[in-house]
């Protein structure tokens, strides 16, 4: 019988090396609530019409590339350091978070937790941050996390996967 999966438990991202794959130092991110998504946009189509047929003689499908998007509610220095680069100086006792002269596209390991324990890897995740800051009484600062999900480089190592929980120990 099939499993019906929802809601992230945790979000953590980590560290890809591409020359072997491995994945490691993760580090959970606190994810704000009902924003991860994980898609894959329709594939794009291109059919071929022999003259006077209305039925194409050859179709060729690209698949798209699988989004992925969620927002992370931490805005402390640290938490801004490690989402968008810059480094952290402490003065007097006080942190503070020093924005990196160039910010772009970062790529880190992403581990996703499910509620049920299932567990989703993407070992190479190409993504974007960036402030989304509302700074009112009746919101929260976030930081609007964007990427796709990237080949490995390695044809051991799948592009993505997907494990079911661990079965419960035997008493």
């Amino acid at each position: 019988m099939g499993k019906v999966r929802y809601g992230a438990k945790r979000i953590e991202l980590g560290v890809f090396d591409p020359e072997t794959g491995a994945t490691s130092a993760y580090f959970e991110m606190p994810v704000y609530r009902d924003t991860f998504t994980m898609t894959e946009p329709e594939p794009a189509v291109t059919e071929h019409f022999q003259q006077g047929k209305i039925n194409p003689r050859v179709r060729r499908v690209t698949p798209a590339s699988i989004e992925i998007s969620f927002q992370l509610m931490d805005t402390d220095a640290d938490s801004l350091a490690a989402a968008l680069g810059g480094t952290v100086t402490t003065v007097d006792g006080v942190k503070k978070w020093n924005a990196p002269k160039n910010r772009g596209e970062k790529l880190k390991a992403l581990r996703i937790t499910v509620e049920d324990d299932s567990v989703i890897e993407v070992p190479a995740f190409s993504h974007y941050v960036r402030p989304n800051f509302e700074i009112t009484e009746a919101n929260i600062n976030l930081l609007d996390v964007s990427g796709v999900v990237l080949d490995s480089g390695l044809d051991e190592v799948p592009d993505f996967t997907w494990s079911d929980p661990e079965p419960d120990p035997e008493p």
